[in-house]
């Protein structure tokens, strides 16, 4: 499992170690802000999170300076100094809703929030043959428009990790190819299964515009066999 913790660990870093700035200090009209909504199956939680930059998609991050702030569903989401995020939890699944960001000029910027639709491993797969390719048939809906659908698997060689994914609109299975299955070695493998889903642009934001993005995670252990 080591490659994609490695990985995870990476763009936290990276994510930390980006420069932050306070909103006060910079031209309203040039926050870029990106809306994120997302449900964690196996914690049974869904996390709404906010977050700002100054200049553009990677630019500096931001903290909201008072009397600024961004609410989801009415209640305020916190700045979080470690992420560089604005962001508040919640127990259950939490399928949609609203985010209403306030600038310093008293701007405000209303979005609502794609639907989270779930996704499930396929009934009764606990173990997968790597000597021959794989149709991953998930349950639940086809993919939609703006939809990806990724499946990472975690194996034991040399941990190793192999990942699936599809855009292809009205998809409902991925293909796992044997030479991928093989690379996973012998034993138990950790699945991650994710539906996103992602809008470019946001209904209602600055000049610099801003992005929104949904999903939907859970993940299992299988067994890989010859």
């Amino acid at each position: 499992m080591k490659r994609v913790f490695i990985l995870s660990l990476g763009i936290a870093l990276i994510a930390v170690s980006c420069a932050k700035d306070n909103s006060a200090n910079v031209n309203q009209d040039s926050i870029y802000s990106i809306y994120e909504l997302f449900y964690d199956e196996d914690a049974d939680k869904t996390t709404a999170r906010a977050t700002f930059r100054f200049g553009g998609q990677t630019g500096t991050l931001l903290e909201l300076d008072a009397p600024a702030g961004v609410t989801f569903n009415g209640e305020e989401l916190l700045w979080n100094e470690l992420t560089g995020v604005h962001k508040k939890e919640y127990t259950g699944l939490t399928t949609s809703g609203n985010f209403v960001y306030t600038d310093l000029d008293e701007n405000v910027f209303t979005n609502d929030i794609g639907t989270i639709d779930p996704i499930g491993f396929p009934t009764e797969v606990d173990t997968i043959s790597m000597s021959s390719a794989f149709d991953f048939a998930w349950t639940g809906n086809p993919v939609g428009p703006n939809e990806t659908i990724t499946l990472t698997i975690n194996g034991t060689t040399g941990g190793n990790a192999e990942i699936f994914t599809t855009i292809l609109e009205g998809g409902t299975s991925l293909t796992l190819a044997a030479n991928k299955l093989d690379n996973l070695g012998i034993g138990e493998a950790t699945c991650y299964l994710k539906r996103t889903y992602n809008f470019s642009t946001v209904n209602e934001g600055t000049s610099e515009g801003g992005r929104v993005a949904v999903w939907y995670t859970l993940q299992k252990t299988i067994y890989i066999k010859e």
